[in-house]
């Protein structure tokens, strides 16, 4: 695993931990979820650890398309919190919407 700034864990991680989340408990069938982080990231998905009532649970949230190209895998992560944002949004459960 490569370190520093480059590791797309460590970035998704320290700089998206709320999408993570909306993604978790929308794509990942787990609304009960109170936290989510990412453990692996590869050309298919994600591999999530959510904090739930119940105790630690894994998820795995696949990409809409496999992406072969490292520098495509913020625009595929781009596309996953929008399909979990429209998700919510259809459920009538979006907390984010501003008045």
């Amino acid at each position: 695993m490569s370190h520093g700034s480059h590791d797309p864990v460590q970035r998704v991680n320290d700089k998206h931990a709320d999408e993570l989340l909306t993604v978790a408990r929308s794509l990942g069938g787990h609304p009960e979820a109170t936290s989510a982080r990412a453990q692996r990231i590869d050309g298919s998905g994600i591999d999530l650890v959510l904090a739930t009532p119940s105790g630690p649970l894994e998820a795995r949230i696949s990409f809409a398309e496999p992406v072969s190209d490292p520098k495509r895998m913020r625009a595929a992560f781009r596309d996953l919190t929008r399909r979990a944002d429209a998700a919510l949004t259809a459920d009538g459960n979006d907390s984010s919407a501003t008045v």
